[in-house]
Order: structure tokens, then sequence, then C-alpha cells
């Protein structure tokens, strides 16, 4: 939370809710959430513009819910924006953040600048229905040369990602369907890959399924609670931390019913296999992932080139600890890396550094642990499966020392997400 500097006496006049100043701060944070910023990057946002408009105010966020105070003592009034959890809206999180850039300089005036983030806030999707289902499919293309699969596995996970992006677009227009997506997506994938392979048994499982469930997978949310709870931000570290671990929990009972189903059918299948990779495909592949997030993340077409350029850096970076048998080390290093690049892009372009750090974060997160903890965890291997768990963690907070060393290194502009 953070004590701002106190009201003006015309602001003290009139009640807080008819203060246009009052209803922009309230407004601004509730589209924030809306747009899935984190809590430790809203509440600053939140505080460095209430200091701008003359209020006192204090901000307490959590992942579904922003409690906003205004005024101090016996003037304090505090207000609930509520908010089921957002997902990333990249274009939205760039207007808006135009919208705090020109308040910053005098160029909007509040009353402007609250119809402005009320409009971005009620607008439809950059991209519709059909778009994003065409975002499922080519970035579960592009992710699998990245997780080591070759040309049939990207095809099986081109197929598998058209069926995960169905049942997410479908289920979610239905609030009781929509709590079944994680579970109901994981097993379909699981067993329609189960019986692929097992009727061609030169083509991998592991690569073509995980990348066919990646927008499933909590690695954002782990790596976001990390960064909030090493920030002092506990209650929303902390339920954040357990709604990913919920997350991995369905999606491993899924896999585990979806492979079970086909097993019966087709017999054992194995995960993975050591066989050639084809050198380009990998490149290939972070474009159609650049692309694929584009398009689910809601991102101008004009991010594009920089969500590529973020990709590469992960990869490249993430690929030392591959080289260094640390995946640790790479994960520390990638952080760093795209934290640099995205607080690079925010002092070259002052838009959000979002654009570069979300999609550097995804192909980080899902790298060679991401294989070992499915495959431990389709193999009954407890104890192994125990292990990863604890690796996962450390990975979790390797990615965060390194964004957080990023900050420090080349801090990014105020007001700037």
């Amino acid at each position: 939370m953070t004590d701002q500097s106190p009201l003006n006496s015309a602001d003290n006049a009139h009640p807080y809710e008819t203060n246009s100043k009052a209803s922009l701060v309230i407004n601004l944070g509730r589209a924030l959430l809306h747009v899935g910023s984190p809590s430790h990057r809203l509440e600053e946002a939140m505080a460095i513009m209430a200091r701008r408009l003359g209020l006192t105010a204090e901000f307490f966020s959590t992942p579904t819910a922003l409690l906003v105070s205004l005024g101090d003592q016996s003037k304090q009034q505090t207000f609930l924006a509520r908010s089921e959890p957002g997902s990333p809206n990249l274009a939205k999180l760039a207007d808006l953040t135009e919208v705090m850039s020109a308040l910053a300089t005098n160029d909007m005036t509040p009353d402007q600048a609250d119809k402005r983030v009320h409009a971005i806030d009620t607008q439809p999707p950059l991209y519709g229905w059909g778009w994003q289902l065409l975002g499922f499919i080519i970035l579960s293309t592009g992710i699998a040369p990245i997780l080591g699969g070759g040309i049939k596995e990207s095809l099986l996970a081109m197929t598998l990602g058209l069926i995960v992006g169905t049942a997410v677009l479908t289920l979610r227009r239905h609030v009781e369907r929509s709590r079944l997506i994680t579970p109901l997506a994981s097993a379909l994938v699981t067993l329609l890959g189960t019986l692929w392979c097992g009727l061609d048994p030169t083509t991998a499982l592991l690569p073509a399924v995980t990348a066919s469930i990646i927008t499933l997978l909590p690695g954002m949310d782990l790596t976001v609670a990390a960064r909030e709870l090493a920030t002092g931000h506990v209650v929303s570290g902390s339920s954040r931390l357990a709604f990913g671990l919920t997350v991995l929990a369905l999606l491993g009972l899924g896999m585990v019913v979806g492979s079970l189903l086909a097993q019966t059918v087709v017999g054992p299948v194995p995960l993975n296999f050591t066989g050639d990779r084809v050198s380009w495909m990998s490149f290939a592949g972070l474009g159609l992932a650049a692309a694929g997030l584009m398009l689910l993340n809601q991102a101008h077409q004009r991010d594009w080139p920089w969500m590529l350029l973020a990709c590469v850096v992960a990869w490249l970076f993430a690929g030392l600890g591959d080289v260094l048998d640390s995946p640790v080390v790479g994960a520390f290093l990638g952080g760093l890396a795209v934290g640099m690049a995205g607080n690079l892009f925010v002092l070259l372009t002052g838009r959000p550094g979002s654009i570069m750090h979300i999609p550097g974060l995804i192909v980080l997160v899902p790298g060679s642990i991401g294989f070992r903890s499915v495959t431990s965890l389709l193999g009954d291997d407890v104890v192994r499966g125990i292990e990863t768990g604890f690796l996962t963690a450390i990975i979790a907070i390797a990615l965060t020392t390194g964004m957080m060393l990023s900050s420090v290194l080349l801090p990014p502009k105020k007001t700037v997400l």
C-alpha cells in the first residue's frame, strides 16, 4: 500500500463519488486489473497517478479485486473494484499507458482521461474468435520445435492446438463450463495424442502435447507469484501461487486420465525419443510462437517484431542453461536478458515493457524442466516428481531474480507497465 500527498482544498470540498480525479483513479485501476496487471505494477502505477493528481490514496490489489482508499482519517472513503482473473491484453495496456503519459505531460485533462479509460476498458477484443483460434494453432505449432520436436510433432501439435483452442473459446462463454477447461482440454489432447503416437511410433508424444497446452500451463502465474512475494505483496502472491498449483494439479489429472484411456487401446506409448532435429524449425517456430502470442495476448500488429525479438532473446539465453547443464542458470540469465530488453524497449518507445516481458517469459517457462515434470507425472515416478517440483520453484525464483536485477541495472520509465 502506498500513501500519497494530501488533497488540495478544492478536492476536499467535494465528495469522492463526484470527484473527476477520484473517478479516474478508480476506473484506471479497474481497467488495469481487467488486462491482467500484476499487483506490484498496478499499485505502483496507481500511486504515481494519484500523486500527480494531488490525491491522498492507498491501494491494495489482488488478482481478482482492487481496493482504493481516498482521503485520510475521517475523510477516507474506500472503493472496491471486483473482476475475474484478467488475461493479458497488451493492446489495451498500451493504450492505458498512453493515457497515463498524456496525464503526466498535461496533454489530457482528468475528465478526458476518464472518458478515454472507460472507452478502452469497454472496447471489444482486438482479435475475434477466429483470429484467437488461429493463435492457438500457430502458437502450438511454433512451440513444438522449440521443445525439441520435429515436423511430425509440429503437425500433431497443430492439430491438438486446434482442439484446445476450440474447447477454450467455446467453454469460456459459460461460467460453470469454463471451470472444466483445464482438465477437459488436458485429457482430450493427451487421449488423442497418445492414440496418434500409438499408431505412429515415430512421433514423440511429449513435445506435441506440451506445446498444445502451453496456453493452459501456469508458468506465468508461478513466475508472477514469485515476483509478488519477493516484492512484499504477500496476499496477491500467495493466492496466485495457490491458483497456479491448482491448475497444475488439474492439468496432471487430465493428462493421467487421457493417457490411461488411450493406452487401453494402443498400449504403452513412449513420451519421447532421441531423433534428428531439423535445425531451421526452431527459428521458424519462434516466429510462429510470437505471432500466436500476439493474437492470444491481444497485442497490436506493430508489436510482433518486438515480441519476436523477446522470444529470440529468451531462447538464446535459455540455451546457455542447456550448455551448462543447469536450467536454473539458464532461467536466471534468460530472465535477466528479457528484463533488460523489455526495460530498454520502455526507455526507447515509452510503451509497456510487458510487450516484451510476457512472450519472453512464456518461452522461458516451459523449458527442459517442463519436460521432466510432465514425464515424471505420466510415468508415476513420485520421487522424481517431488524433485522436479522443487526445481520448478527454484526456476521461478531464478526467473524472478533475473527480472528484478534487470530493473536495477536498467530501470524502466516510471508509470509505464
